[in-house]
């Protein structure tokens, strides 16, 4: 049997649908580049308009769907590698610019098969530009061919949930799903509406250019209030547990796919600037809560310590910050050094005498340059840059980055100066602080509610010392905020901190420990924020009963990501930096007390952090502390998108249907305004005005452009006016308006007292052009002091 021929394809052109699909691609694409994964990414958007405008000019053409095909193929093989040559120096030949830029591929190939990390970022850019050109030519091509919306836009939606699902660590970056969302919705509508005009054209029914205007303007008011709907969701509609376990076997597949890929992405950066798995940048925001998983970060092996060198607990601490502004802490003048583990060891600023204690580390399943340690590091074991404060003649470490980074599995070691200081040490220290603590650990936001300041003045007041003070605090914070690894947005004129303190009072840790930070050093005592991973789980070298008894011989400590934390450090003159535990789900720390005469040191007992306060913790409770709650993981970040395109799909039908059936921009106002009045309340007057607004006909929408002028003119005519009263009125107030105002009038009036149908074109036109001689007459006045300019 034959093949039939192709029947040849019949232009089709909307600038509309165009320009949406087009603002949806580009949608897509600047989603991608916001991760800042790495860097050339803004190629993607350039490949993603040129295949755009390929797929539309091939699906506009009359080139069967093979050919079509191969020269869209062909051209992406062209326009590609030029694009890829720009990403190197122009005073390179082409020629070189071509090998170099094949070379590295063709390297990168080899790496990704023979399944090494690819480091090159060129290797994840040209995979996203053939995907984001694939993308673009196709949609465009089904859309300007088929008008096949699900084709056109389908590849687009799953694309940017994928890009969403392995970049969430920036809530704010949610709301571009909600823009695409939106788009794709007028997309679907224009679409409709242009299938059913052809059916009504055919069936010879009327559709006047009033008719299209109020049906466009419906469709984009019930797309609005889809995406606001979809965004009012209750979040506890993605925490039931059959949703989870029926999406995370939907979603086995692909996990198992990324897995295998993984390699293909070794050398994209993490949202907090570092590479990939780490999770402090510069700077820290109070956020709503961690990426956090059971993804082991690193393990360190521990040394034997003393009584009284081992700490309460132990503390991997990554960076410190000092400077709370606009509700993120950053750290303020730091030097950056180049350091080799050749050099001498860096002096311990204000550390209590003692010998280093050396910690190794091994990697875990995430590489990271961000390197970890105990408090007072003094030498690592690898080349890197680090950042230096000046602390008096000495100076201190507030981050530490080994160059190259490290991959998982591999190990550096830390030399690390230890105390443990007793109460009687941390009581008697004194308030005779250093210039350089006070000049930087004392700033406080200038905004910093007074509330915030009174709390801290009442919680400590019938404390002495300021260990007594940060004790104080700290017992207050975990007795009063609940401990939730995730909060909602606070209200939009809010201060954050004081409503978690007085109004939420549910916090995780970066909130914990900046509101303790803030309120010290608003009595007066230096601190500082921290962050890091708290200790993790202990295990021992001994066994069986030796273990339990033995607990000195807990010598390595597995880390995941679910110990993500962030502590306050107080500043105690004569013994530098004390952590402190505010956080509701942590064990609290036990400090020891001071030595009886002639006691050693080693046989004193542990006491809880305050003596007031022995409740928090009993003495046969593990010495581990408790593991963190898992907070958001990507699967759970991922179900609000999904839940958004459910959302989408089932109202898509229902929203074109309401577009051409009813009238909805007259329907929602009074749909409100009833449901109000309803409740016993009364209507707000803008609820009035725009359901009168929405009764009015396309020639008195326009008309009412000459009562804005009244208005706005300082003139606004009576109730009883006539319209050609008010006509006259504005005409004698601004005469340049009045060619306008006359053609107006004369069409309001071909519509009230006439059978003849009024032109709604002609009587928009002048409208628009009366308004916008209206704001040049303020404009005017406000300058010269005349409305007119023939005055």
């Amino acid at each position: 049997m034959k093949k039939l021929p192709e029947t040849p394809p019949q232009h089709w052109w909307d600038w509309t649908s165009v320009i949406l699909l087009y603002i949806l691609l580009q949608t897509v694409a600047a989603r991608l580049v916001v991760t800042e994964w790495t860097e050339f990414l803004h190629l993607v958007q350039g490949f993603t308009s040129i295949g755009f405008v390929i797929g539309i000019s091939l699906g506009y053409s009359a080139f069967p769907h093979r050919r079509a095909r191969w020269l869209s193929f062909f051209y992406m093989l062209v326009m590609i590698p030029l694009q890829w040559t720009s990403i190197m120096s122009n005073d390179v030949s082409l020629e070189e610019k071509f090998a170099s830029i094949f070379g590295r591929l063709l390297f990168s190939l080899s790496e990704f098969f023979s399944r090494r990390p690819v480091e090159d970022p060129l290797f994840f850019v040209t995979i996203m530009s053939f995907a984001f050109w694939a993308l673009s030519a196709s949609a465009a091509f089904q859309l300007a061919r088929h008008q096949n919306y699900l084709r056109a836009a389908l590849p687009a939606a799953i694309g940017i949930l994928v890009i969403q699902n392995y970049d969430n660590a920036e809530a704010g970056r949610v709301w571009i799903i909600g823009f695409f969302a939106l788009t794709a919705l007028l997309l679907l509508g224009r679409l409709t509406f242009l299938e059913e005009q052809k059916r009504w054209k055919n069936k010879r029914v009327f559709l006047s250019p009033e008719n299209s205007i109020d049906l466009t303007s419906g469709m984009a008011i019930a797309a609005s209030l889809i995406i606001l709907t979809a965004w009012m969701v209750p979040s506890s509609f993605l925490k039931i547990d059959s949703v989870r376990r029926a999406w995370n076997q939907i979603i086995k597949p692909w996990n198992d796919f990324t897995e295998r890929f993984e390699n293909a992405v070794s050398a994209l950066d993490s949202p907090g600037g570092g590479t990939t798995g780490e999770f402090y940048g510069s700077q820290l925001e109070l956020g709503l809560g961690f990426p956090l998983s059971e993804s082991v970060m690193f393990r360190v092996e521990v040394p034997p310590l003393s009584a009284n060198l081992k700490p309460p607990r132990f503390y991997w601490r990554g960076r410190v910050y000092d400077q709370f502004l606009d509700d993120q802490w950053t750290s303020t003048g730091t030097a950056r050094e180049e350091f080799s583990p050749r050099f001498e060891p860096i002096p311990a600023a204000h550390t209590l005498a003692g010998s280093p204690s050396r910690f190794i580390f091994t990697t875990g399943e995430s590489r990271f340059a961000l390197l970890y340690a105990p408090s007072q590091p003094i030498w690592f074991s690898r080349p890197g840059t680090l950042f230096t404060s000046p602390a008096g003649a000495e100076r201190e470490i507030t981050s530490w980055n080994a160059s190259p980074g490290l991959l998982p599995g591999e190990s550096y070691q830390v030399e690390a100066v230890l105390n443990n200081p007793n109460i009687q040490q941390l009581r008697e220290a004194g308030t005779e602080y250093p210039e350089w603590v006070t000049q930087k650990y004392l700033q406080l936001p200038d905004d910093l509610p007074q509330s915030i300041r009174d709390l801290s003045a009442v919680i400590t007041a019938d404390a002495e010392t300021p260990y007594d003070k940060a004790g104080a605090i700290t017992r207050y914070l975990r007795e009063n905020i609940k401990y939730s690894p995730t909060i909602p947005n606070p209200p939009r004129d809010a201060d954050p901190l004081e409503w978690i303190l007085f109004t939420h009072r549910e916090a995780y840790c970066v909130y914990y420990a900046s509101a303790e930070v803030l309120m010290l050093r608003s009595l007066g005592i230096p601190a500082r924020m921290a962050v890091g991973f708290s200790q993790g789980a202990g295990t021992s070298t001994g066994d069986g009963i030796a273990q339990i008894a033995e607990e000195i011989a807990i010598n390595l400590y597995t880390v995941r990501r679910n110990n993500a934390h962030a502590w306050p450090e107080v500043y105690f003159p004569g013994i530098g930096w004390v952590e402190f535990e505010p956080t509701g789900n942590q064990n609290s720390l036990n400090r020891p007390l001071a030595p009886r005469d002639g006691e050693d040191t080693s046989s004193n007992p542990d006491q809880d952090l305050l003596l007031e306060d022995s409740q928090l913790e009993t003495p046969d409770q593990p010495f581990e502390e408790a593991p963190l709650e898992p907070a958001i993981t990507p699967q759970d970040r991922f179900l609000p998108s999904l839940y958004l395109i459910l959302i989408i799909l089932a109202f898509a039908a229902l929203t074109a249907f309401l577009s051409q059936r009813y009238s909805l921009p007259s329907r929602v106002p009074v749909f409100i305004r009833s449901q109000i009045e309803r409740s016993g309340g009364d209507a707000p007057g803008w609820i009035v005005r725009w359901e009168r607004w929405v009764k009015l006909s396309p020639i008195e929408k326009a008309f009412e452009s000459i009562n804005f002028g009244l208005r706005q003119l300082g003139s606004p005519a009576p109730i009883h006016a006539t319209p050609a009263e008010r006509a006259d009125t504005l005409i004698g107030l601004l005469p340049e308006v009045s060619p306008q105002v006359k053609s107006l009038l004369e069409e309001h009036q071909t519509s009230l007292y006439t059978l003849k149908q009024a032109n709604g074109d002609q009587a928009r036109r002048a409208a628009l052009q009366i308004r916008v001689q209206i704001l040049a007459a303020r404009l005017r006045y406000f300058w010269a002091g005349s409305y007119s300019s023939k005055i």
